[in-house]
């Protein structure tokens, strides 16, 4: 039997395929379907005739080992007649006009549980109604996803089978309790249980994809399916909400039983659960581009492109009329370009919506893949570079391997609608493109010290620090390949780091406190410097808004709670029974600080010490600077491949955001003259 060639069911323009899934008494019976080509225009005109169900995609990273046979039946081809009632025959009677197309074990168990014993089941799947290996059809039919979706009858959420202890299926059940008996009896320790196992549901790795929102949103009835059991999507979400407003309770009664406290791995906050995350970008779907791939930066999709692609339906930048001219479009689903050339044109666009560079600080962005999706469909694999900041450092890493527990904290730049800080006073950004530029001339082959004729199998990896001496590389092929890359921005360097103290997992060491002056034993309020305190938190609150008095007097008392080798243990504080605003104070001081460095720049322009806070691999002689459009201080890293001047370096490598106290509201820039204003040029790769 041959495998299934979608010729037999081409696709016109506006059309969509649909799977009909067989009948079959059989449980375990063959799966037996049916594709047929239908315009879309004329499924939404008639929504009572034509019904059908939308399968989001969700299938594993298993091999497709599991094999669903294609009926072919064509008009002059009727399909014979079974002689009795048992379709478990009916494959056997196709044998000849029967293809087989292999399937992920995931969807395999998902068609055996919605297969009904009498009657057809209508189905969108993208896995089976879509070419995989046709990116042209993909780039298509990923276009019209907002009118599939809208226009299914009921969009499915598939979680996977139950879990062989019932966990899921008493989770499912759970939901509905919740619902009708949200009361305060559900949270206590009788129900440490339930609660566990209910998280344990709303961290299935089908919360952790990305194009879910989209199909949620446009759905008009969505419900939830894990095994044999459904519940409404909307239960489910005012379950989760429950969850979020309970949060800590929930956590207490867990904790308090041994036997559970386990299924709190990696568990941090209420933001640590996928589907939390997910319930709360539901209820304000509709944001800018920026905003949905900031707040959904952890979200999984197999193919990396996707980050962008699975979003554009749902922005406001889709529908907005254009307020000015335009340099560059929204971006559109091509699945003939790579990830590099996505990612750049996304940031292109984000740039010139906001006005704003702070893209550039956060971790939004999917990482390369390790292993090819398809040797001949996926383009060729690209180095990221550092002005593409990854979800590998972000606070919780991917939801997808979201067990690791907290990495890091959240963003100095806020959210692109709510900016807590102004450190380049407005100004607008200047930057360029290296994707735009094309590669180096041979004119500056020449000027970057490169000799003509050398050997390409010599070049070697780049300096990290300034060389001592000059040396003449080959690195014509690295620089061609950077150089597209690259972005040059404008900004004003502000200070060089001399040493860089890691804060690990909320410990602030000793060294770090003395250097911001306090002074080991003291606990009266004149005793803690303004510079202490307001640094641990970057001198806001968490609402990005000026920090509350109180940090003072709070940040005196955990000082007093100092271990004995004179470190702040935020860990060991809070778990004391300290007061709330103690651990309000504390959990800022988390939030800033988390596996971050403090740094120290030494005396500024004005003759005031430069403190403050970047990021954990912070290095000494690394540059602190404020680039034109970012909200936020950036740490640059010069670069030297060993051709040029011994102290101008090649390029720069984006480190990260960072705090300064002082310069955070552009005071870099106040009184500066003209001249100084224009700042200088940073080739960033």
């Amino acid at each position: 039997m041959y495998e299934y060639n979608y010729d037999r069911c081409p696709l016109p323009e506006g059309h969509i395929r649909i799977l009909f899934l067989k009948p079959d008494a059989d449980r375990n019976g063959d799966i037996v379907v049916e594709l047929l080509s239908y315009s879309l225009d004329e499924l939404a005109r008639n929504p009572d005739r034509y019904q059908f169900t939308a399968l989001p995609y969700s299938w594993g990273d298993d091999d497709a080992t599991k094999n669903v046979f294609i009926d072919m039946e064509t008009e002059d081809e009727p399909a014979p007649k079974p002689e009795s009632d048992e379709v478990v025959k009916l494959v056997a009677l196709l044998q000849g006009r029967a293809k087989r197309l292999n399937v992920k074990p995931n969807l395999y168990e998902f068609l055996r549980q919605l297969r009904d014993s009498k009657k057809e089941v209508a189905l969108w799947l993208d896995y089976i109604c879509v070419n995989q290996k046709d990116n042209l059809e993909k780039t298509n039919q990923v276009s019209r996803l907002d009118a599939i979706y809208s226009t299914a009858a009921k969009v499915s959420i598939w979680l996977g089978p139950a879990d062989k202890d019932g966990k899921t299926d008493r989770a499912m059940d759970f939901v509905r309790f919740i619902l009708q008996n949200g009361t305060e009896e559900l949270f206590k320790g009788s129900y440490a249980k339930a609660w566990s196992e209910f998280l344990y549901l709303m961290r299935r790795g089908w919360f952790s994809r990305r194009w879910i929102v989209q199909e949620i949103v446009l759905a008009k009835d969505a419900e939830l399916r894990c095994g044999s059991k459904v519940v409404h999507w909307r239960d489910f979400s005012d379950a989760v909400s429950l969850f979020a407003l309970n949060f800590d309770t929930i956590l207490k009664i867990i904790k308090a039983d041994p036997v559970f406290e386990q299924s709190l791995e990696g568990i941090t906050d209420a933001r640590s659960v996928s589907a939390q995350v997910l319930v709360d970008i539901l209820s304000n779907p509709c944001q800018s581009l920026e905003s949905l791939a900031s707040s959904l930066s952890t979200f999984h999709v197999s193919d990396p492109r996707d980050a962008v692609y699975a979003l554009l339906k749902l922005t406001k930048d889709e529908t907005k009329p254009p307020e000015r001219p335009k340099t560059y479009s929204p971006p559109k689903p091509d699945y003939e370009i790579n990830l590099l050339q996505v990612y750049t044109k996304f940031v292109q666009w984000c740039v010139q919506e906001s006005r704003s560079l702070d893209i550039l600080c956060r971790h939004w962005a999917l990482p390369e893949l390790e292993h090819r999706l398809d040797k001949e469909e996926y383009p060729e694999f690209v180095k990221l570079p550092s002005w593409i900041k990854t979800i590998d450092d972000s606070a919780h890493g991917a939801q997808s391997k979201r067990f690791g527990g907290r990495r890091t904290e959240y963003s100095f730049v806020g959210t692109p609608e709510s900016r807590c800080y102004n450190a380049s006073l407005g100004m607008s950004p200047t930057i360029s493109y290296g994707m735009d530029e094309g590669t180096l001339t041979q004119r500056e082959k020449s000027t970057s010290g490169i000799p003509e004729g050398d050997s390409k199998e010599s070049a070697i990896a780049p300096l990290r620090s300034r060389p001592t001496k000059r040396r003449r590389i080959n690195l014509v092929k690295r620089l061609q390949l950077d150089l597209r890359s690259s972005i040059t921005v404008r900004g004003r360097c502000i200070g060089r780091i001399i040493k860089p103290s890691l804060m690990p997992n909320g410990v602030i060491p000793k060294q770090v406190l003395q250097r911001l002056g306090y002074h080991t034993g003291r606990t009266e309020l004149e005793a803690i410097p303004n510079s202490l305190w307001r640094t641990l938190v970057a001198d806001r609150g968490p609402d990005g808004r000026a920090p509350p008095s109180w940090y003072l007097r709070a940040c005196m008392i955990c000082l007093a709670d100092s271990t004995n080798a004179g470190h702040m243990d935020t860990n060991k504080i809070l778990q004391h029974d300290i007061f709330s605003l103690g651990a309000d104070f504390l959990k800022r001081v988390q939030a800033v600080c988390w596996n971050r460095a403090f740094i120290d720049c030494g005396e500024g322009d004005m003759g005031s010490r430069l403190v403050g806070i970047g990021p954990g691999d912070s290095q000494a002689d690394d540059l602190v600077c404020i680039l034109y459009g970012c909200s936020v201080p950036c740490i640059l890293r010069p670069t030297w491949c060993g051709g040029g001047d011994d102290y101008t370096p090649d390029y720069y490598e984006l480190v990260g955001e960072a705090f300064l106290l002082g310069q955070m509201d552009g005071e870099a820039f106040v009184g500066l003259p003209e001249e100084e204003l224009k700042g200088q040029d940073f080739r960033i790769m």
